[in-house]
C-alpha cells in the first residue's frame, strides 16, 4: 500500500508576486510559511526530555505592519485539567494564562526578546510543571524572518536593521478558487459503482487492492454533476487508516472513467488519498502518523470548471506527544465573493 506524504519542503520565491510553501524542522522547532506568505512556528518539550508535551505557537502574517501572535499549549498526565499557567523565561513571568488561548500583544511583547536570549522556559500550575526548550526556536525566526523579507528591516525578530517597515515583502493574495455548485446525489448512483470499477485497471489502483483484515471495500460514489460522478476506490488498508484512488466518470456507458491525479502545495501529483471524504463539492485527505500523539497531515481540493483544485493544505512534522501536533499551514485559497 503506498502510504503518501504532504509533508512539504522547498523554498520560498522571494521576488515577484508569487510565493511556494515552505516547511522546516530545526531541533525542536518547526516553522512553515504557506503560498500568501504567512508564516507559523511552533516549539516542543525536548525530544530526550521527560517533560509532559508542551507546545509555543507564533504567528505572522506578510507585510511590515504585521505583528506576531502566540498561544501556548500543555498537556498534563493522564489529560488532567490544568489550572491558570504561569510562563517564566529568564527574568520574565508572565502569569493567568490559559492553555490554547493567545496571548496579548502586549504579553507577545515582552516574552520576544526574553526567548530569544534563553535556552528552555518553565511552565507551571498548581500541580504540573512542563519545560519547553528553545533548541531551534531562533533558527525558525530567523527563517520566518527570511522569507518574509524582513531580514534588515525594523521589523525583523532576529536580526533587525534600519531599513523601514516598508521594505518588508507584501502578503502575496491568496489563490481564487471557483467551486462548482454541489449536485444533490441519486438514488441509482450506488448501483453504478460495481459497474464502473468493473472497467477500471487492477481495480482501479496502481497495483491490485491489499485490503488487510478483510471484510467489505471501503469504496464509495458520489456525484459532481447532473452527468459525472466520482468514485474513491480502495486501494490499500492498514491498521487504522486506508488509501484510495480517486476516478471521475460519466454516469451512462461506456462511462468513461478517468483518473485523478491531484497536486499538493509543492505542485507534486499524489496518485492515492489517505482516509478521503467527499462533501460539497470538497473532496479532503487527512493522513494519520504512526500512532497516538504522532504527526497528521490534511489537504483538500474543490470541484471546479477545470477539474480539482487544492483548497488547502497543512501539516505538522514535529509533534512530540501533542495529538496530531500543530497542523501548519502549506497552502490557503479564497472562493469568489457571491452575491446576497
Amino acid at each position: 500500500m503506498k502510504i503518501l506524504q504532504y509533508f512539504v519542503a522547498g523554498a520560498l520565491a522571494l521576488a515577484g508576486s508569487s510565493a511556494v510553501a515552505a516547511h522546516f524542522t530545526i531541533k525542536d522547532w518547526e516553522v512553515a510559511c504557506d503560498n500568501t506568505r504567512a508564516c507559523e512556528a511552533v516549539g516542543y518539550q525536548a525530544d530526550e526530555g521527560d517533560s509532559a508535551p508542551v507546545a509555543l505557537w507564533l504567528g505572522r502574517k506578510a507585510g511590515g505592519a504585521a505583528t506576531v501572535a502566540a498561544k501556548l499549549s500543555v498537556i498534563a498526565d493522564n489529560d488532567a485539567k490544568v489550572g491558570p499557567l504561569t510562563l517564566r523565561v529568564g527574568r520574565l513571568t508572565l502569569a493567568g494564562l490559559t492553555s490554547d488561548a493567545e496571548l496579548t500583544p502586549a504579553q507577545v511583547e515582552r516574552l520576544l526578546p526574553a526567548l530569544l536570549d534563553a535556552q528552555f522556559a518553565d511552565v507551571t500550575d498548581a500541580k504540573f510543571k512542563w519545560r519547553l526548550s528553545l533548541a531551534g526556536m531562533k533558527a525558525a525566526l530567523l527563517k520566518m524572518d527570511d522569507l518574509q523579507g524582513r531580514v534588515g528591516t525594523v521589523t525583523a525578530l532576529v536580526k533587525p536593521g534600519a531599513k523601514p517597515a516598508g521594505a518588508v515583502l507584501p502578503p502575496v493574495a491568496a489563490p481564487v478558487v471557483n467551486r462548482l455548485a454541489p449536485v444533490a446525489e441519486r438514488k441509482q448512483d450506488a448501483a453504478l459503482l460495481p459497474l464502473i470499477a468493473k472497467k477500471l485497471p487492477k481495480g482501479g489502483c496502481d497495483e491490485a487492492p491489499d485490503l488487510i483484515g478483510g471484510g467489505e471495500s471501503q469504496s464509495e460514489i458520489y456525484r459532481l454533476s447532473a452527468s459525472k460522478v466520482l468514485l474513491v476506490i480502495e486501494c490499500g488498508r492498514g491498521a487504522y487508516q486506508s488509501s484510495f484512488a480517486v476516478w471521475t466518470a460519466d454516469d451512462k456507458a461506456p462511462y468513461a472513467p478517468k483518473r485523478v491525479r491531484l497536486a499538493d502545495a509543492e505542485g507534486r501529483v499524489q496518485d492515492e488519498l489517505l482516509n478521503p471524504g467527499f462533501d460539497k463539492g470538497e473532496l479532503g485527505s487527512y493522513a494519520k502518523g504512526r500512532g497516538l500523539g504522532d504527526c497528521n497531515v490534511q489537504a483538500s481540493w474543490v470541484w471546479t470548471a477545470e477539474g480539482f483544485k487544492l483548497a488547502s493544505a497543512s501539516s505538522a512534522q514535529l509533534c512530540r506527544g501533542v495529538p496530531g501536533g500543530y497542523m501548519l499551514s502549506d497552502w490557503t485559497t479564497s472562493e469568489p465573493r457571491r452575491a446576497d
